[in-house]
């Protein structure tokens, strides 16, 4: 047997795609490169706005006029949950499988390794057809590159692609070849409006901790150094089992100091419960990075999303952050053009933006997601002013990250 695997999904999905191609490989299937290639096809797919959707559908359609006549094309991922209709209206004969399906891989190859005891951590098992995302490689940002990298060693510095990397290269900290990933959660314990994720994915469980330490274990042994904890809402780790975020980081700092940890998602609140706890490791370094989704800084929009309205708790904590000259890397999500949104709740988003000063924000527009609460409200904003107040908020993240540079640049070349 041969399968091909694609995703469209986020760090989170492609993890779990990673995990799928290393369950196959494991199994003795060959993985190949291109869908005509394949007697089996899976296609995880991420549908976490209408854009994502859209482009799942184009390339679940592609796979299938591309298949063997003969081959099985399986659709996984978030998306069987809320869009199987549009699915099957692109591929009739598609097999569809939920996240709490995929032990059902089991069923499809006999012998060695079964699903549960496949966990995936680095290196790339997927060969699917690539695709080059002009936000990365832009010619802008390598002039920046290569600005940054003459000044300092012009000045016998180091700093300027330090802070380089801070607004760029390490916003894909988990593509990166030495980052050893661990997937410590599944599902999120909130209920937000708008989000078609829980639907996915189903109610927040942590992986057992003591596999957690075994895997950092392994990746410690194997002379791994950055390790990136992934999940769909990390913060609250362990609170299925009696411990916590930090718990789990005291034992992995016991292990090995010398390493760090990346936080893929953490809410919010959650981090300002257990910011005592957390703000040790972030301020020597063994946080290097966390991502943490604000959607909004308007008390208004976020009762509104059924999140909490009360965001000043946590805009304080950056704040701390920063005053405490912290280097860890700082991104977050928010959400543009909920149901009610007006300019003043943008201009509050924009104002907790300055003061969290985010290395990254990754901006979306809202969309109804069928099965949510969100998908019955009636639209307020205009698609063109959606539009608008994202480009307004990237262009002032954009400004923001270029006054990163200048100050690094300043920096190499005055102080001592």
């Amino acid at each position: 047997m041969k399968v091909y695997i694609h995703t469209n999904g986020c760090a989170v999905l492609k993890h779990e795609t990673e995990r799928i191609a290393k369950f196959f490989h494991l199994n003795k299937v060959e993985i190949v490169e291109c869908p005509e290639d394949g007697d089996l096809i899976v296609m995880t797919c991420c549908g976490v706005t209408h854009n994502e959707e859209n482009q799942a559908i184009d390339i679940i359609s592609n796979l299938n006029s591309r298949k063997q006549k003969d081959a099985t094309l399986i659709v996984s991922g978030c998306l069987p949950a809320f869009a199987s209709e549009r699915i099957l209206e692109v591929a009739p004969e598609a097999q569809l499988m939920s996240y709490s399906q995929m032990r059902n891989f089991d069923s499809i190859v006999s012998g060695g390794a079964s699903w549960d005891d496949v966990y995936y951590n680095y290196g790339h098992m997927m060969k699917q057809e690539e695709h080059r995302d002009d936000t990365i490689h832009s010619s802008n940002q390598d002039m920046d590159l290569q600005l940054m990298k003459t000044v300092d060693e012009t000045n016998h510095t180091s700093n300027c692609i330090q802070q380089y990397n801070l607004c760029t290269l390490r916003r894909y900290i988990w593509q990166d070849e030495d980052v050893y990933q661990i997937k410590v959660a599944y599902g999120c314990p909130g209920h937000c409006n708008y989000c078609a994720t829980k639907l996915a994915i189903g109610e927040f469980h942590s992986v057992p901790k003591a596999l957690v330490l075994k895997q950092f274990q392994e990746g410690i042994a194997s002379g791994f150094k950055r390790f990136s904890l992934i999940g769909d809402e990390i913060g609250c780790y362990g609170t299925d089992f009696g411990e916590n975020i930090v718990t789990l980081l005291d034992d992995v700092y016991a292990l090995n100091s010398g390493i760090t940890v990346s936080i893929r998602y953490i809410h919010p609140d959650i981090f300002v419960r257990y910011y005592d706890g957390l703000k040790p490791y972030l301020v020597n370094g063994f946080i290097d990075f966390f991502c943490c989704a604000i959607q909004s800084g308007s008390p208004k929009m976020l009762k509104a999303m059924n999140r909490n309205p009360d965001i000043e708790p946590f805009v304080k904590c950056m704040e701390d952050l920063k005053n405490e000259n912290c280097k860890v890397n700082k991104h977050t999500q928010i959400l543009i053009g909920y149901p009610g949104e007006t300019e003043a709740d943008v201009w509050q988003t924009l104002t907790a933006l300055i003061r969290c000063d985010f290395d990254h924000i990754n901006i979306n527009k809202f969309s109804k997601r069928r099965g949510t609460v969100a998908y019955e409200l009636e639209e307020t904003v205009q698609e063109e002013d959606k539009v608008a107040r994202c480009s307004l908020i990237r262009e002032i993240m954009f400004m923001g990250k270029k006054a990163k540079l200048y100050d690094a640049i300043k920096e190499s070349y005055f102080n001592d």
